[in-house]
């Protein structure tokens, strides 16, 4: 093969892809800068020193609160023992008082008993004395009888009174003795009432001091898991950030092409247009075999001032000029170069005046040093492809495209100013000298094509020379059928929403869960039928989330490391945590997974960047 796709078909051309297939190998890629994954650990440290900060603030009162709450307790402790006792001496003067009560009531009942015998025997008295009078006076009766019986119970009642008088000043004792309780009893009373409401306010402070701490200690818990989830983020930021600085991908909007002709495939659109929190998936490079000479890196090398030679040089190392013969891959004889060449379709031209200048590999508009760069490799290409016309070529971009007559402007002068000139071995043979449109910054058997001849991670996108061209393909998202700049995407965005990203990873956990030994039919885009007209059954994304384990629900960002031009691996801060893949596994599972015609063309390696707004 020689180049894909050819240059002027991509300018003018639309090659539409015809089949789809399942095939395995067809988530603050995006890389955060390596200054942002900084300042948003930094950030993140700063929230977890204030945390801790807080967190110390709070054990502190809650110590405070605790060796208060303990205080509180001890004085209602010192409380409930003096209104213990207060209860005691109110229940012994209670019972001290109620006997004397029942001492008066006792003597109330006994005086009231004196009186009534003493009133009664007065009463008696005076009526049998006046009786007894009148009758002695009349009948005669023994004076010594009337005297004494009025004696007797003129005593009885001088004995009642005597006793009335006892129990009348024990009343008096008894009463002042009662008096004492009361006031004894009131001034407990009283006490105990300061006592209840000194418990009262104490238990409500200490209700007070407990919900606090209550409220502290729900505080602490809470900062506490906070603080580690902070530190967990922490230390899978400081993980990406490592994986940032050993060769995560940066790339600077304005240091890659923006396409004219398709400008929603171009980074600058992504970014000013897709909403927060989606991703994109940029290829560098896409149909190419990354072999021999960019063409459009020789057309940036040539404005820039470098000669054929050192362009060819470049995509060629090692190899050297040879003019007019080759040497024979058998007999490693030297021979002329063939004068006629045969091809599938025009039949045998002439091949230095027919058969190259028919040629449609690179815009005439070029500059002259491409021009003869191209014809160079051009010319060694088909003396490979038919063993020195031993064998037939091609027409079509699976080898050389020629058609039409011949060109007469600056394409004939760069086939007449180079004519016979071929690039060749050490040993004079000539090779399958391929070449590509674009490589995507890296070539095989090159290295860096760029500037510096270095991929410094920091921006090398700005040193290369395809990206110093202009040409789009340089780094673009691929989301439309086949090779077109415009036409079907199927009514999906460039861009993947964080739902359909989060589908992507949950699609490979499930994928890497089975082993990854076979292909799930149904891991495949939702969008089958409906875009590739295929019958299928797809997961639905919630069906596909239920079958994985802690599934991936938000993506937070994305970072690549990349190595000599391959994305050696993909790491997504998601919702449960770095989700780790290699790079071709990620072409795998986005190729099969991925909605509509979005995909990574790249056919042998992976080179891409997922970009996250």
């Amino acid at each position: 093969m020689v180049k894909k796709p050819r240059i002027l078909l991509q300018l003018l051309l639309v090659l539409v892809l015809s089949t789809y297939t399942f095939s395995l190998f067809t988530h603050p890629i995006y890389s955060d800068e390596a200054s942002d994954l900084q300042q948003q650990i930094d950030q993140k440290n700063a929230e977890l020193a204030a945390k801790q900060t807080t967190l110390s603030s709070i054990e502190a009162k809650i110590k405070e609160i605790s060796g208060s709450n303990n205080s509180v307790s001890q004085k209602i402790a010192l409380i409930n023992a003096e209104i213990t006792k207060l209860n005691d001496s109110i229940a012994q003067t209670d019972g001290a008082l109620n006997t004397k009560i029942k001492e008066i009531e006792d003597k109330q009942a006994l005086l009231e008993s004196k009186k009534t015998e003493m009133d009664k025997l007065s009463t008696d008295l005076y009526i049998r004395s006046r009786y007894r009078m009148a009758t002695f006076f009349l009948s005669g009766n023994d004076w010594d009888t009337l005297v004494k019986e009025f004696f007797l119970k003129q005593n009885s009642i001088s004995t009642l009174k005597n006793e009335v008088e006892a129990i009348n000043g024990e009343f008096s004792s008894l009463a002042e003795s009662r008096a004492e309780l009361e006031t004894q009893k009131a001034t407990l009373d009283a006490q105990k009432k300061d006592m209840d409401d000194s418990y009262a306010l104490l238990a409500a402070e200490k209700s007070k001091l407990q919900a606090e701490l209550n409220n502290q200690y729900s505080t602490k818990n809470s900062l506490t898991k906070t603080i580690g989830n902070l530190s967990k983020e922490i230390s899978q930021l400081q993980q990406f950030l490592i994986v940032a600085k050993s060769g995560g991908t940066i790339i600077d909007a304005n240091t890659v092409p923006n396409s004219s002709s398709d400008p929603a495939s171009s980074l600058a659109y992504f970014r000013s247009t897709a909403p927060g929190g989606s991703f994109a998936v940029f290829a560098f490079g896409a149909y190419t075999h990354r072999n021999g000479m960019s063409q459009w890196g020789a057309r940036a090398r040539a404005e820039a001032g470098q000669t054929y030679e050192q362009i060819l040089a470049a995509y060629y190392p090692g190899k050297t000029f040879r003019t007019g013969t080759i040497i024979n891959k058998s007999s490693g004889a030297s021979e002329a170069i063939m004068t006629n060449i045969s091809t599938t379709t025009y039949g045998t031209l002439n091949f230095e005046d027919d058969y190259l200048l028919r040629l449609n590999e690179m815009p005439e508009s070029w500059d002259m040093q491409a021009l003869k760069a191209q014809v160079i490799i051009a010319r060694t290409f088909a003396i490979n492809y038919t063993s020195n016309g031993q064998s037939s070529i091609c027409t079509t971009e699976s080898c050389q495209v020629i058609g039409g007559g011949q060109k007469t402007g600056a394409w004939a002068e760069a086939v007449r100013a180079t004519r016979g000139v071929v690039l060749t071995d050490s040993a004079g043979k000539v090779f399958s000298a391929q070449y590509a449109a674009v490589h995507g910054g890296w070539g095989n058997g090159m290295g860096w094509d760029t500037t510096t001849g270095t991929g410094d991670y920091t921006n090398w996108t700005a040193n290369a020379w395809e990206s110093i061209s202009g040409v789009s393909w340089f780094y673009k998202t691929w989301f439309r059928k086949g090779y077109a700049t415009s036409g079907s995407d199927c009514g999906h965005t460039p861009w993947l929403s964080n739902a359909e990203m989060a589908d992507i990873l949950n699609a490979y956990l499930l994928w890497i869960s089975n082993g990854k030994t076979s292909s799930d039919p149904r891991i495949v885009s939702t969008d089958v039928y409906r875009c590739w007209g295929q019958s299928a059954n797809p997961y639905s994304m919630t069906e596909l989330r239920n079958l994985v384990s802690n599934p991936v629900t938000a993506v937070y960002s994305a970072v690549s490391a990349n190595s000599n031009g391959t994305t050696t691996s993909i790491s997504f801060n998601t919702n449960r945590g770095i989700v780790s893949m290699s790079g071709a596994d990620f072409k795998a599972i986005y190729n099969m997974r991925a909605p509509s015609y979005l995909s990574i063309p790249q056919n042998s390696f992976i080179n891409v960047n997922v970009e996250y707004k």
